[in-house]
């Protein structure tokens, strides 16, 4: 890291915009090494361009003597299309809405991720066109917005969770589904495995028909038998669900499955100003899971098993909003706050394929930066009002006044 650099002659891929700026005084969270360091970041075309080295000529400096630079973060879980405040009663909300409709709720929740320092976003459920409509803004580069990792229409049992705004089998062949959702530039499926179960076999079957073709697997699970089948089947990620039985454990490393447990979710939709607004059967199942994943996480934790995190954004009552708060309940699992900087950060950004532009404060690297003026290795509660968030080198939250230049 220390006296790195892209070099000045325009060799920085995939630009952006904002001037040659060099930020002075940082200490830097370090998320491959899993340290902090002084340093110095020059800044061009919306990427990283030094590391430690003197400012160039004709940058602007940017004096942030005494603030933590942290990689902004990932997040693995959330429905970007969906509206997080319907249970409050001052907004409307239905799945078919106008796909426009659902667009513009795009763009508001998306706002929101960059306004907490979120840069990467994986959607994991929503309908089609309103995902087409999202997908759009985002490409478009007429608004900000953090980056759209997609996996079109769950995959749902008839009647099953998700069904609402899903997808099933007897609308078409397996591969013929799979394929649609490849081509319509969909990285991941989304499989629902909870509740109601798919017998072993299928899911086993649907999940090699998506590598076939290219796409990885996030698996809706938050049972004891829905987690083992997602887990036996192959899923890439298990959403919601963690382990505790010592088999399935050894299992889950073996193939290298990643846990999204979407903590805070659980928590917080046991609160009562959300439970008022649920059926009795919904907050059974609301208990269940969360009671579970108390009872599983102190094995899982200490086994070393991956968690990632994810908000469940969208989904009421959930929002970004939340994300430091999920990232304060890792640490109250006893994770270091190094550590669960590095699941928000490198770790999500390697299992989403985008490392080589996020994740990390290196060269050449989308300059994606969160500065905080506490020390955010020591709690993540330091992360929760940020100094200054600068997303593809445009500042999307500035709280330094006159210290910007």
């Amino acid at each position: 890291m220390t006296g790195a650099t892209a070099g000045l002659g325009g060799e920085l891929k995939g630009t952006f915009g904002g001037p040659l700026r060099h930020l002075n005084g940082l200490t830097v969270v370090d998320v491959r090494r899993g340290e902090t360091r002084k340093a110095s970041i020059t800044l061009s075309q919306g990427r990283i361009l030094a590391l430690d080295e003197p400012a160039p000529e004709g940058a602007e400096i940017v004096d942030l003597d005494g603030c933590w630079a942290t990689p902004s973060f990932v997040d693995m879980h959330a429905h970007v299309t969906f509206e997080p405040r319907t249970h409050d009663g001052a907004v409307t909300f239905a799945f078919d809405e106008p796909p426009e409709v659902g667009g513009l709720r795009a763009v508001q929740n998306l706002t929101e991720a960059l306004r907490n320092g979120i840069c990467l976003v994986r959607d994991v459920g929503g309908r089609a066109p309103h995902m087409a409509e999202a997908k759009r803004h985002v490409a478009s580069r007429h608004i900000l917005l953090p980056e759209l990792v997609t996996s079109g229409e769950p995959l749902c049992l008839p009647n099953g969770h998700g069904s609402v705004f899903g997808q099933h089998l007897s609308q078409s062949t397996l591969d013929e589904l799979v394929d649609r959702q490849a081509a319509a530039g969909h990285e991941w499926l989304k499989i629902m495995n909870g509740p109601e179960l798919w017998p072993d076999e299928e899911l086993e079957r649907i999940i090699r028909s998506a590598h076939r073709a290219g796409m990885l697997t996030a698996v809706h699970a938050f049972t004891p038998a829905g987690i083992r089948a997602a887990v036996r089947a192959g899923a890439t990620t298990v959403e919601h669900g963690m382990v505790a039985d010592p088999d399935l454990m050894e299992e889950a490393k073996g193939r290298s499955t990643v846990f999204v447990p979407t903590a805070y979710c659980s928590w917080i939709s046991l609160r009562a100003r959300f439970v008022m607004s649920q059926p009795a059967s919904e907050v059974a199942i609301l208990d269940y899971w969360h009671a579970y994943l108390e009872e599983c996480r102190p094995a899982h934790i200490a086994a070393g098993l991956p968690v990632l995190v994810g908000t469940d954004a969208g989904c009421a009552p959930c929002s970004f909003d939340d994300y430091v708060d999920e990232l304060l309940r890792f640490e109250r699992w006893g994770i270091a706050p190094m550590e669960v900087i590095r699941n928000a950060t490198i770790r999500a950004a390697e299992c989403l394929g985008r490392a080589d532009d996020f994740g990390s404060i290196d060269v050449g690297k989308w300059a994606n930066l969160v500065v905080t003026e506490h020390d955010p290795t020591v709690s993540p509660a330091a992360l929760r009002h940020p100094t200054l968030v600068l997303y593809k080198g445009s500042s999307v939250v500035n709280a330094l006044g006159e210290r910007w230049p």
